[in-house]
């Protein structure tokens, strides 16, 4: 279990690291209030906030059982699944908020989100697809190491949120903070 919590961790980070604004910059862009921005970025950071919590359980699973094994890593990844779509609904909804790159910085998320999401479907298929033990194991690793280069792609998401200014305003905004808060396994 110790490779899944690292799995459940990576993921889990790489998604607080998609909406998580960290550091620097103007809190504000002239043409809309703080308070405007501010709601809008607590609603963005709340669009995540399920997908980051549904990263933090591990899936029923008994290594005895094959047909076990398979059924419950693939259930647990449909909920993982099922979590970023919800996600990336929320986000494709904040896309027209009130800071000029709002929909860059929305599509962002979801481009990162979405990364995640193919991670995890695509690992699904390759369980559903075999009844092999070795097969399941191998498929369920190789996500694990797939996982760990997704801090790539949610370093250039922060990247780009903090581009922006939004560090300060995150801090200000509820569901940011309790992004930040997040077990990460």
């Amino acid at each position: 279990m110790t490779s899944l919590r690292t799995a459940t961790a990576l993921l889990a980070g790489c998604l607080l690291a998609v909406t998580a604004c960290s550091s620097g910059g103007s809190s504000t862009p002239p043409a809309a209030s703080e308070a405007d921005v501010v709601a809008w970025m607590d609603k963005v950071c709340g669009a995540v906030n399920g997908t980051v919590q549904s990263m933090s359980d591990e899936p029923k699973i008994d290594m005895n059982d094959p047909s076990a094994l398979k059924a419950g890593l693939s259930e647990w990844l449909n909920g993982k699944v099922a979590a970023i779509d919800r996600s990336i609904a929320d986000l494709k909804a904040l896309e027209n908020g009130p800071h000029p790159k709002s929909k860059e910085l929305a599509t962002a998320a979801e481009n990162g989100l979405g990364q995640a999401k193919t991670l995890l479907a695509d690992t699904r298929s390759k369980l559903d697809s075999t009844t092999d033990a070795t097969q399941i194991i191998a498929a369920f690793t190789e996500m694990l190491g797939k996982a760990a280069t997704m801090d790539k792609t949610g370093a250039e998401v922060q990247k780009k949120f903090d581009e922006t200014g939004l560090g300060e305003v995150s801090k200000k905004a509820a569901n940011c903070k309790g992004l930040a808060a997040a077990p990460a396994s």
